[in-house]
């Protein structure tokens, strides 16, 4: 069984019909992704439109759909560490969704259990604490071993698929932890959207990185014509436009 592995699209709809693409033709069973759909791109709604239709598709709901679904912090400062121009572009963001759209991610939850080929394997965006926040600020971009372990500690799946700080990190220890990388949000990289391939076979769980090559100058091209709330620190935090 081969499972596309995506997070962290990000409204980038670019990035996500070249990932689509390339899974689909390497005729991957399942699509999963880990979360933030929306956020920081340019489309919500076409993005959130053309993740629907992907057939066999597995998601979970991000910190991002999270700030559409339950709100957001309505002052700075705050818990967080929004600022302000952030908070204009989740507005702005917010008020371009259907409500098909919005009716789809309320229907995601924050974590999915899954057992393929004799594999458990556990799907959420990233971990969180008894009250339901990521606990993203008590680890690196890059956690170590010891720290996954910390991070899921409650989580007893033989894979844990995750994703939320961008950054690929590939752990076979006691458990196997996948975060493949963010697909809409290129940094340094530039031009790559990133996703995974994990493939189930006779008892064996292996992992195949994957790096799509895309117009990124186009995304960053939209972002200035639409000239959104924000979009200066998006394109140099995320698209890596120093």
């Amino acid at each position: 069984m081969k499972l596309g592995v995506i997070t962290d699209i990000h409204n980038n709809l670019t990035a996500l019909r070249a990932v689509a693409e390339k899974l689909n033709q390497m005729e991957c069973d399942k699509m999963i992704c880990c979360g933030d759909i929306i956020g920081i791109g340019p489309f919500p709604e076409e993005t959130v439109q053309y993740i629907m239709q992907i057939p066999n598709l597995i998601a979970v709901r991000g910190n991002h759909e999270k700030y559409l679904l339950e709100g957001m912090p309505s002052r700075y400062p705050n818990g967080e560490n929004m600022g302000l121009e952030e908070m204009k572009h989740h507005k702005w963001e917010h008020n371009l969704l259907s409500s098909e759209s919005i009716h789809f991610l309320e229907s995601l939850p924050y974590k999915i259990n899954l057992t393929y080929e004799g594999f458990s394997i556990s799907v959420m965006h990233y971990c969180m604490d008894c009250e339901g926040h990521y606990m993203n600020n008590q680890y690196t971009a890059n956690p170590s071993e010891d720290n996954l372990k910390k991070m899921f500690a409650d989580v007893n799946s033989d894979i844990i698929l995750y994703g939320h700080n961008h950054c690929r990190n590939i752990c076979n220890s006691d458990k196997f932890y996948i975060n493949v990388g963010s697909l809409g949000c290129p940094a340094q990289d530039k031009n790559v959207a990133r996703a995974g391939v994990v493939k189930l076979d006779k008892g064996k769980a292996e992992v195949q990185t994957i790096d799509v090559e895309y117009d990124v100058n186009e995304v960053i091209r939209l972002i200035d014509e639409i000239n959104y709330p924000d979009a200066e620190n998006i394109k140099k935090y995320f698209y890596g436009l120093w």
